[in-house]
């Protein structure tokens, strides 16, 4: 959506995008983290969650590059602070901060189709940003992006055993807002759900 404020902390509804998707999901995990290389930006501090930066390395290849080095640099910045926070967690979940609807059952849909033996990155179809990856597959994401030079989450998805989720009634969910146009169609569709939520509210359904 041009130069400015990057597209997270765009604000939708008087909240950031990010601040949107922090919200969907806290209910869902038992830890959050964002992953942001602008840790002093206001927009991002004021999530009141931990932030995270790429790793160290990673940045210095994308500064050799010229340019950031794409989703898979932030799910192994997850994966390295859910190991180093929560040791015993076999899991991390993975989304982009700019799909402020997110399903509020995304955990619970997403965990619903693990089958023995489990996949180790299981994603939604046609959005692979958007998934469970298995922090086992740490080193060999590190190696992926530093050794290997891949950029794709789907090529290193299909590297491993690999599961997709088709979301019933479409991707409408995991919509990424990249236009003018798209955040003022994303404004409109905020003003519905909340009017839908207000009535709701208002006409309560009998428990007989």
């Amino acid at each position: 959506m041009g130069a400015g404020v990057p597209k997270p902390l765009r604000k939708l509804g008087g909240k950031t995008m990010v601040a949107h998707v922090v919200e969907r999901l806290w209910p869902q995990v038992m830890d959050l983290v964002v992953v942001t290389n602008d840790l002093t930006a206001p927009g991002y501090r004021a999530l009141k969650v931990p932030l995270v930066p790429d790793p160290r390395d990673v940045s210095a290849a994308a500064k050799r590059e010229g340019r950031r080095l794409g989703p898979l640099a932030g799910i192994l910045a997850g994966m390295e602070w859910s190991l180093k926070r929560h040791p015993h967690a076999g899991w991390i979940l993975t989304a982009p901060a700019d799909v402020p609807f997110l399903p509020i059952d995304l955990t619970v849909r997403l965990c619903g189709h693990m089958h023995v033996p489990e996949a180790d990155v299981l994603t939604v179809r046609r959005e692979h940003a958007v998934g469970i990856w298995s922090v086992k597959l740490v080193d060999d994401l590190r190696r992926a992006i530093l050794k290997e030079g891949v950029r794709s989450v789907q090529e290193f998805a299909g590297r491993h055993h690999h599961a997709e989720l088709r979301w019933q009634g479409g991707t409408a969910p995991f919509a990424n807002i990249n236009t003018p146009e798209e955040l003022k169609a994303a404004e409109a569709r905020l003003v519905q759900a909340r009017s839908r939520s207000r009535q709701s509210a208002a006409f309560p359904r009998s428990r007989n």
